[in-house]
């Protein structure tokens, strides 16, 4: 797929110019459609264009990752990282945070190249009906996504439905958090209503469509039920947990595309990728690629650096070959905190493993956590293919498990929430839920549930915010302080220097 990417990306380079580039200057990755979208080769090439926004580095290849896990209860970051990942995991953060800055300038750069395509693809020579719906469908889902992960980051943001072409267009200000959701709802309506089913590879669907929507109406049922500051608009929490529910079960229930994959080890297969049961929508890197974004890191900033050691032996066998970086580490209260039987720590994280001598006289070195090994660290994203520090890895965006229990939150205590939940406690060698727990009991056990089934793929910090749990959880469980930025991040600097409609 990136490999496609690539190859299309070349032919459209003079066109749409180095949006990636020297973006302090261009936090909207300004187009121009001047002597384009002329074939339907253009729009599909624009289209390409506007989901490569994903797995570049600063987004859900890496900074993503960064803003989303590192202020939580699981991840920590090595001491000589950048002062901008120590504030996030101290709640320190500033308005000029390079991270969070990442997180507002990639999303917008992607919503307008989102906006390029609904603007321009239509009625296209040779393009069809039914292909022109599709392509708007899917750039709709992707500026709905963008949009989604601002208002989690930021409450409050502007609101952009029109192409920024020059720095004369960007002067716009804050819309309420309500308008962007109006935008979001309408614009996933709208695509669930023009895609199929059919899965296609690191590319959305009808399938992705009701997911996001179903995270999207949970995110305001749980901020309005637990009263986060901010949702006092978004009205009848219980209508919203129905909403979010109906389209839950749209995923879990309703279509044959993806289901629950038993084996918990399978969906992290990279090389079955293209067929696991459980990855709606990803972010997809490929090993091969020619520059960072095209290939991923991401599996080796987890990785241990292991003395140099060139290659690991894990206790599954699989042996990774070029070292890490040993970048994040795995917080110890929380790696305690995992029951004794949990597979997502026996078999999912790792404590120990074997250099490999080099000599035949040498011997095998066994390193443990805790001891010699720094720090335990997931098998989620590892790549045992890895060519060097080029790995292939999919961040996944939407997965099947993530949705069941979207649906089991939402609905609450019932049979069927409880069914789920115990599918995936009893893949991770647990016992059952306790029975008969009352709603909020519920929810807040499916909250502890994602905080391990979920654990580094982007989702704590907004589970947190939108249960009101940022406070409870870190401060009053694990012993962080949260002095600023619990609910929301601040606009960043950049954009309140450049965008004279924001004070």
């Amino acid at each position: 797929m990136k490999r496609i990417f690539r190859n299309i990306l070349l032919a459209v380079t003079l066109t749409f110019s180095a949006a990636s580039c020297s973006l302090r200057e261009d936090p909207y990755g300004f187009i121009s459609e001047r002597n384009f979208y002329e074939t339907p080769q253009d729009a599909r090439s624009a289209l390409v264009y506007a989901y490569s926004i994903l797995s570049d580095i600063e987004y859900y290849s890496r900074h993503y990752i960064i803003a989303t896990e590192v202020p939580g209860e699981a991840l920590t970051i090595k001491p000589d990282a950048g002062a901008d990942q120590h504030e996030l995991d101290r709640f320190e953060q500033q308005s000029n945070n390079q991270i969070i800055t990442d997180m507002w300038r990639y999303a917008y750069i992607g919503i307008n190249r989102c906006n390029s395509v609904i603007a321009n693809v239509k009625d296209i020579p040779g393009l069809g009906e039914e292909e022109e719906k599709s392509i708007l469908a899917e750039a709709k889902f992707l500026r709905a996504l963008h949009y989604f992960n601002l208002v989690r980051f930021f409450g409050d943001v502007v609101l952009r439905t029109e192409q920024v072409s020059s720095k004369d267009d960007t002067a716009k200000g804050l819309s309420p958090m309500s308008e962007a959701y109006e935008l979001i709802e309408q614009d996933l309506l709208e695509a669930e209503a023009d895609l199929r089913a059919e899965r296609s590879f690191g590319r959305t669907n009808q399938v992705a469509v009701q997911a996001l929507l179903s995270k999207v109406y949970l995110h305001m049922a749980s901020s309005a039920d637990t009263g986060v500051p901010g949702y006092e608009w978004a009205g009848n929490a219980a209508a919203l947990y129905q909403k979010a529910a109906e389209y839950a079960s749209k995923v879990v229930f309703e279509q044959s595309v993806y289901e629950f994959e038993y084996d918990i080890q399978e969906s992290w297969n990279v090389a079955n990728r293209f067929s696991a049961k459980e990855l709606i929508m990803v972010s997809a890197t490929s090993r091969d690629g020619q520059v960072e974004g095209e290939y991923s890191k991401l599996p080796i900033m987890f990785t241990p650096y292991a003395d140099g050691a060139k290659d690991l032996i894990l206790p599954n066998g699989m042996m990774i070959r070029g070292g890490g970086f040993e970048h994040f580490f795995i917080e110890d209260a929380y790696f305690k905190a995992f029951e004794t039987a949990d597979k997502r720590k026996s078999e999912m994280i790792v404590d120990t493993v074997v250099i490999p001598a080099e000599g035949d006289d040498e011997e095998d070195r066994i390193m443990k956590y805790p001891g010699d090994l720094q720090s335990p660290f997931p098998t989620k994203f590892l790549d045992p293919e890895q060519s060097g520090a080029q790995t292939t890895c999919d961040t996944p965006i939407l997965r099947f498990t993530d949705i069941m229990l979207v649906y089991a939150e939402a609905v609450g205590p019932t049979a069927d929430a409880y069914r789920l939940v115990n599918m995936i406690r009893t893949r991770a060698g647990l016992a059952d839920l306790k029975p008969g727990l009352g709603v909020a009991e519920f929810r807040n056990e499916l909250i502890r549930e994602r905080g391990w089934e979920l654990a580094f793929e982007g989702h704590r910090l907004f589970d947190l915010r939108r249960t009101h749990n940022v406070e409870a959880v870190l401060e009053g469980e694990y012993g962080k302080t949260v002095t600023r930025g619990a609910y929301y991040y601040d606009i960043p600097q950049i954009e309140v220097d450049t965008n004279p409609e924001i004070n």
